[in-house]
Parts: C-alpha cells; structure tokens; sequence
C-alpha cells in the first residue's frame, strides 16, 4: 500500500484512501484495466453501512473484503488472441525522488514477464463431459423455506417492506480445480461476468455472474437491474413463450419497476440532478438455465462524489436486498440461517484511472478448502407462490452447483 495508508482501521475507510492515492493516466491504446484493487466485497460490509441487529451465524471463515494490489497483469484478448503485458511503476514512498528507480523495476519486472511466458510449457487439458447431475445439500428444506416466505409475506402486507430478497445456501464438497470449475462455467454457463480468484487460506472464487453491480467510466455510472426469471427450456417454441409469460406477467413487472426505480434512487444520490436515465427497459435476457428481465440506468457522477461513493451508493444491489434496503436487510438477517458472505457483494476491480467495473456476486461457487459453497435467492413480494420462490432458488443454483459436479468428474479422468 502507499506510503501512510492506515492500517488496522475500517476497511471501506482504507479502500477509499487507497483508491484517492493510486492514480495513473488514462491510456486509450490500452485495455479497461490497467492496474488497481480486485477483488470481492462481501455482502457483510453492509454491516458497516447500515444498523443492523445481527443475528445469523457466522459459520465459515471469510474475509469481509478481499482485493488484490494489482501493478503487473497479463491481459488476453480473445478477439485478437493476442497478450498484453503491463506493469504499474509504483512509486510507493509517495514521492518524486525515487521515480526513475520505479521505472526501471517496471520495465525489469515486463522482462521477466515476457521471459516466463516464453518458456510456458505446452498444456494438455482435459475435455468438458457432458453435464453431470449434481449431488448437494441445502441449508434448509422446501418446508422452512416456503413457511419463511409467507412469514416475510406477512410482513410486506402489513407495510414493513415491498419486497425482500431470501436466499438459500447448498453445499457440495469438490476436489477439483477451481480453473476446471471455471472452464466449465464458461463453456456450460457464459455470463457478461467471468471470474476466477485464488485467495490465501484455500479460498477460491469462481463465477458467472449476469448483472453489474455498478460500472463507472469517467463520469458516467451504470447500472443493469436484473429482476424477474424463468427456466429456458431446449425447446425453441416454448422457450420464447416463457419470455412472452415472463414480460406479460403483472408481478414481475412490477416487481423489476419497483427495482428499476430503487437504482434511480440510488444513483441520483451521486450523480448529477437530472442526469439519471433509463436507456434500456425490460429487456429478456437468456442464460443457460434461466432467463431475465433486464434494464439499464445511467447517469453522469457529480464533481462532489469519487467512483468508490457511487459503488457504496448502490450496495448492495437492490436484486439482492428488496426494498427499501434497510428494512430488507433486517428482514432478511431475521429470516436467513447463515452469513451471506460472499453472496450478494460485489466482485470487480477499482483500477488507477478512477474506473470501477464490478458485478453482483451471484451464481458464484465460494471455495474454502474441499468445502463449496453456491447461494442464490428469490425476490418476495405480497403475491409470491412460496413454492415457485423456493424452485427459482434452485433453478439460479443449478448452472454453478452442476458445474462444480462436472468438475468433479474431470478431476478423475
């Protein structure tokens, strides 16, 4: 870190020290990323942002915060196949006298870059089978789950909130690469977001996630508010009447309304007044197992405000909470068994620039040792089908939790 960064304080109050100190130009012959903070934020951090009465159990061991310091990348274009080596001179005393010597490190440190790429061996990997049927557990049952739904039904009818988000948790023990596990997801699974990450403490993190969290490029931030699901079936004729049924269905409408308009609100505490648009409204969006109504919201960041406040304006992710989020929250920390970790943060990076480009960590596998760990949740309104919430958990988890098992599979061939 630079040159009197704090340490041991508030880890959003060192993010946003970090993030004003690091600064580098923008290179447009460049790719996006250049160099910054990657990494996940958990949904815990909501803790740090909003009063919440806690009382789920913490019962795995993560970080609440993980980014990486990243100075030297190897970018690959898949467009092109071509590789770009970078790396960041970082002057970390936070002065002028040492610059040359920065230099030149940079440009010994690409060197040995390119040398090591040179010298890689050729790589044989194995092929992707079929799709193996997963074997979990879950964190609760058909019946707990439905009865928390109608419990959460009754509250939203008595006016305590307009919707809320409840998220089961499966499990599944893997002893496969997390790279296999990638691979999988990214032939089985593509998704706008792909990630792969290999933390300290045997923990991994590896996804495909479909929705941004925030992205912010100069002085525009975006969001892409995904609400409303329905399973694809490999039947062309009846997977496009599920999208007719899903646009046509009044609850989802009003419930991806209701999110569309939580993400104005969100970004107009940052952006500039009247700048905030929808330039995108409900469009259907398709995934291997599922499909959603998707929309997009800019708006232009006022001078008052850095890219790391517009990312604390939007956390977490309306899709993830339900609305209005403080009350969500409460509910949802009354309702789930577990910590979310993970689940429903944020992961992405903060680059030199003053860019950020992060997702919702949704349809994402948490790896910690021979454990997995793959979340997902449903949006509760007063007129949900507790059985039909319950299902759309299931159907969210399955891309992840199948890719996992098919993993698993290669690990022994």
């Amino acid at each position: 870190m630079p040159s009197g960064a704090p340490i041991g304080v508030d880890p959003l109050a060192a993010l946003r020290i970090a993030t004003a100190h690091l600064k580098s130009p923008k290179f447009a012959d460049l790719p996006p990323l250049t160099g910054g903070l990657v990494g996940y934020l958990g949904y815990e951090i909501v803790r740090r942002l909003e009063k919440i009465q806690s009382s789920t159990k913490a019962d795995v061991e993560i970080p609440e915060i993980t980014m990486l310091l990243t100075s030297d990348l190897a970018v690959f274009d898949h467009l092109e196949n071509e590789i770009t080596l970078i790396a960041n001179a970082i002057n970390w005393d936070a002065s002028s006298e040492r610059v040359d010597e920065a230099y030149e490190k940079s440009l010994a440190r690409l060197k040995a870059m390119a040398d090591n790429l040179s010298r890689l061996p050729t790589v044989k990997f194995s092929d992707i089978p079929n799709r193996v049927t997963p074997d979990y557990q879950r964190g609760t049952t058909d019946e707990i789950y439905e009865k928390k739904v109608e419990l959460i039904k009754e509250e939203i009818k008595s006016g305590e909130a307009f919707q809320v988000v409840l998220s089961q948790r499966f499990e599944m023990k893997s002893n496969a690469d997390p790279f296999d596990i990638y691979r999988t997801l990214r032939e089985q699974n593509p998704s706008p977001y792909m990630y792969l990450f290999k933390f300290a403490d045997q923990l991994s993190v590896v996804g495909s996630s479909p929705e941004a969290l925030v992205k912010v490029t100069g002085d525009e931030v975006m969001i892409h508010p995904i609400a409303g699901t329905r399973a694809r079936s490999k039947d062309q004729s009846i997977d496009q009447k599920n999208a007719q049924d899903l646009l046509a269905d009044p609850k989802e409408r009003a419930e991806h309304l209701m999110l569309v308009d939580l993400g104005r609100n969100d970004l107009g505490r940052v952006c500039e007044a009247g700048s905030v648009e929808v330039t995108e409204f409900m469009q259907i969006e398709r995934y291997s197992h599922v499909m959603h109504i998707v929309s997009t919201v800019v708006g232009k960041l006022s001078k008052k405000f850095s890219a790391i406040e517009a990312l604390f304006a939007v956390f977490p992710a309306g899709t993830l909470s339900g609305a209005p989020k403080p009350r969500a929250m409460q509910i949802i920390e009354d309702n789930e068994e577990t910590r979310r970790g993970i689940y429903g943060g944020t992961i992405g990076y903060l680059d030199f620039t003053g860019n950020i480009d992060a997702c919702i960590a949704i349809r994402t596998a948490v790896i910690k040792g021979d454990d997995v760990y793959v979340q997902a949740g449903a949006g509760i309104v007063a007129d949900s089908a507790a059985a039909s919430e319950n299902q759309e958990c299931i159907n969210k988890a399955a891309a992840v939790l199948g890719a996992v098992a098919t993993a698993n599979q290669m690990s022994k061939l």
